[in-house]
């Protein structure tokens, strides 16, 4: 009995040694599956892009992006899709005409537009309560198309939407912050360092995403830092506004305004009673003083004293003729008036003409039987409409009127099937003005501009010349038995008839 017992505790001794080691083994292999599985899902959620909008996880808007695989910085963001999550509504066409064209759009909130167009590396802005003049913003990369849809890079949308977008490639993060949200986060923290409150201007509230914030405290404004909040421009000033383009600061003290720079360098004297940025890339300011006007650039160098009365026309009823600055035409001419007669000066400050014209542009008010559109400026040819004793004239950069005398009764355009034409009358008689400049030699200059350009601003006017000459040819091609022929009497009757004597230059 004893012998059988002590076999027993042997077997029972080994068989629980048998059951330890299988437990064991269970439970480093379930250590093991665990920690593989937690390798999977780190490696999952290293390795895919985790999108961020205002502190929130958005799928919807990850999945707008076109990423390319090969080079992941390459971003490509839907403008129309991506409105609706930022804040903005969504059109397509051009803003100023309200059309329906696919190779543009635009959007908007409650304070601006911006206006995208297929090929084009400029972004155009204007406030919706003053479309008189745009701003422009240069991006790296055109708007392109893809399946029916505009897209752009993350730069251009930050530009367009007044968002901050930072990508983290390595780290596969964006996050994005929208001017609101930031607005909301950083005004409400301002009370602590003994501040009343922020400007709501909204060009102010874009200083924001540069770093900077425009405050105010026992009814003055200053400007301080968002990384260290100590003063860039002490609050002291009875006004500011930021000036978005040069990120400088357009300040009132006195009644008197004038400009200072983030390192506290007085740019403009504060002696102006008014001060435009007429120009970025020109760097023009337009300065007022009492009731005349003048020009000085950013260093404050005198470009043109003030003693006239305007600069810069109203360009609100030219829209159909896409003119984005009343201040510059053609990219080179500043119309001045002086004594109820107007001039121009080039942007070095150079008088290129007498001060003998009436009017800037011809302005149809009966539409032409609803196809003629006022007109100031042909950008192809870059030639600029000008009117003396309510008869009109064309003028070249250069200063130089290309007919002899001030005879034509109105000078316009017509659009028609998204095709855009140039028309001179005389009394009765109708003349395609692109024939005419053509005729006279300018379509080589015209040709000649289109192949040297080579800034930003001018593959801009290039895409659109290139339009316009494409609208050209095929109203040529269209008219070739008709209008061409018509046009033809009409010339040979206006070069050799009764207009004689008001032959070319």
């Amino acid at each position: 009995m004893e012998l059988f017992d002590e076999d027993f505790k042997v077997n029972e001794k080994t068989d629980s040694k048998r059951i330890t080691t299988i437990i064991m083994v269970v439970m480093i292999f379930l250590v093991i599956m665990v920690l593989i599985v937690i390798g999977l899902m780190v490696y999952i959620n290293q390795s895919t892009l985790k999108v961020s909008l205002n502190g929130q996880e958005s799928d919807e808007l990850k999945n707008m992006l076109i990423i390319d695989e090969n080079n992941p910085k390459e971003v490509l963001v839907p403008i129309r899709e991506i409105a609706e999550l930022l804040g903005y509504e969504d059109y397509s066409g051009n803003y100023l005409t309200k059309s329906e064209e696919k190779n543009e759009c635009y959007v908007q909130n409650e304070y601006e537009i911006a206006m995208f167009s297929l090929n084009s590396k400029i972004i155009y802005k204007t406030l919706v309560n003053d479309n008189t003049d745009y701003d422009y913003y240069r991006i790296d990369e055109p708007v392109i198309g893809n399946s029916g849809k505009l897209y752009t890079t993350i730069e251009g949308i930050e530009k367009a939407f007044n968002v901050s977008w930072t990508y983290d490639v390595e780290h596969k993060t964006m996050t994005i912050y929208t001017l609101p949200y930031l607005v909301k986060g950083y005004s409400s923290n301002l009370i602590n360092y003994g501040y009343e409150g922020t400007s709501d201007d909204f060009n102010n509230e874009k200083s924001i995403l540069d770093g900077l914030m425009i405050v105010s405290k026992n009814g003055k404004k200053g400007v301080i830092s968002l990384e260290s909040m100590k003063e860039v421009l002490e609050t002291k000033y009875e006004d500011i506004q930021y000036q978005v383009r040069t990120k400088d600061f357009l300040v009132t003290s006195n009644g008197k305004k004038g400009v200072i720079n983030q390192d506290r360098r007085s740019i403009i004297k504060i002696e102006y009673d008014d001060i435009q940025l007429i120009d970025y890339d020109k760097k023009l300011y337009s300065v007022k003083i009492g009731e005349n006007y003048g020009i000085l650039n950013t260093t404050g160098k005198v470009v043109l004293p003030a003693e006239y009365s305007q600069i810069g026309i109203d360009i609100s009823e030219f829209k159909e003729n896409n003119i984005k600055s009343g201040y510059i035409l053609a990219d080179t001419l500043i119309p001045i008036k002086k004594d109820n007669y107007w001039a121009f000066f080039n942007t070095s400050g150079k008088q290129v003409t007498e001060f003998k014209y009436d009017n800037i542009g011809y302005v149809t008010s009966n539409n032409k039987a609803g196809t003629g559109y006022s007109l100031l400026v042909v950008p192809s040819y870059k030639v600029i409409v000008v009117e003396k004793d309510g008869k009109y004239n064309i003028i070249t950069t250069d200063g130089k009127e290309i007919y002899a005398q001030f005879f034509f009764t109105s000078i316009y355009m017509q659009i028609s099937e998204g095709k855009t034409k140039y028309l001179l009358e005389i009394d009765t008689k109708t003349y395609d003005l692109e024939f005419q400049l053509d005729q006279n030699g300018y379509g080589e200059s015209k040709s000649r501009n289109n192949d040297n350009s080579n800034d930003d601003n001018e593959q801009e006017n290039n895409s659109e010349n290139q339009d316009n000459n494409q609208n050209n040819d095929n109203n040529n091609d269209n008219n070739n038995d008709n209008q061409n022929q018509d046009n033809n009497e009409n010339n040979n009757e206006y070069d050799n008839g009764e207009n004689d004597q008001n032959s070319n230059q």
